[in-house]
């Protein structure tokens, strides 16, 4: 009971010193939301953060220098500027914290709504959702691996990192083939304030969600709010069994051109088993392409939902690329 008091006293101080998502001033304990007290608010936010994978602190990861910590630990992201050129040894790890994103580098990005990714040669202009997707974004220069790939020079099957979410998002993060033409549906990627409007939605008490996921009690308030004639769903039109199906299809048309009977995916490479259970070392190169493409929109989770029209232009020219044929 005391150790869970004084935790909330803590965050509730830190609270006061750091600006909150969409908003321009300091918390103070004299301001009320929806008529709680900041006390409450502080107990709320905290008790939705520790429902949700942001709160794990994972060791392994972050004990890998700042290329992994900057974004897999709280102190490694918000101060992830100063460790450019020494090592990463914070006392401790943390998760993904108050501190991470209402300080240093998260603050900024907040601030100036801009972020850079790895596939863009201009910032993405996300607004709040500027310090999601600084992390959620691949990590990867799909054309440079395709490249690479291409010429055979490949030295591992690299796969998309886990959090793509940017890359299917803005439209622009996938693997794509030179001369082929990709349709991007742009209205999710330029709502005001990106991720964070749909998946950090206001509560009725007035402040933003902290559980980071989507929820269908705020779904008038996110979906509901462009998409008018629809209610209840997040598989609007079909999309999202649309997608699985094509999901599916290019998965096995994978297996059967690289000759392989599993895709696995382990420390930063894909890996491909034959029907021995042997791992296979010569991968045709659109076999890869269209492995990095599958995996991008699979494992970004939303099932198109992020972009619909990329999602099945990936798909489709992956499908073409590796069997001649239409998907």
């Amino acid at each position: 009971m005391k150790k869970g008091l004084v935790f909330t006293v803590m965050l509730l101080f830190l609270l006061f010193s750091i600006t909150a998502c969409g908003q321009n001033e300091p918390v103070s304990m004299d301001q009320d939301k929806g008529g709680i007290s900041s006390l409450e608010v502080t107990e709320l936010i905290s008790d939705e953060w520790k429902s949700s994978s942001h709160s794990y602190a994972i060791v392994a990861t972050a004990d890998r220098g700042i290329g992994c910590a900057k974004c897999h630990d709280g102190v490694g992201f918000a101060d992830q500027l100063e460790y450019t050129d020494k090592a990463f040894e914070p006392p401790h790890q943390t998760g993904i914290d108050c501190q991470a994103c209402h300080t240093g580098f998260g603050k900024e990005r907040m601030s100036t709504g801009l972020t850079e990714l790895p596939f863009m040669s201009e910032p993405f202009e996300a607004g709040l959702g500027a310090v999601c997707a600084s992390c959620h974004n691949s990590n990867r220069n799909p054309s440079h691996l395709f490249a690479q790939s291409e010429a055979g020079e490949l030295q591992r099957y690299t796969y998309p990192h886990y959090g793509m979410n940017a890359a299917l998002l803005t439209g622009k993060g996938g693997m794509e083939i030179p001369g082929r033409e990709y349709i991007v549906s742009i209205a999710h990627a330029t709502i005001e304030d990106s991720c964070v409007a749909c998946h950090m939605p206001e509560t009725e008490d007035g402040y933003r969600k902290h559980t980071f996921a989507m929820d269908m009690a705020y779904y008038d308030q996110t979906c509901a709010s462009c998409h008018t004639d629809v209610s209840g769903t997040y598989n609007i039109g079909g999309l999202q069994d649309e997608i699985k199906v094509m999901l599916d299809k290019l998965e096995l048309a994978i297996l059967d051109a690289a000759g392989a009977s599993k895709i696995d995916a382990a420390g930063g490479a894909f890996i491909f088993y034959d029907n021995n259970g042997e791992v296979m070392t010569d991968i045709p190169h659109e076999a890869y392409v269209a492995t990095y493409n599958w995996r991008i929109v699979k494992k970004d989770g939303s099932y198109g939902v992020h972009n619909p029209l990329y999602a099945k232009s990936l798909l489709k020219e992956s499908y073409n690329y590796l069997t001649g044929n239409e998907l």
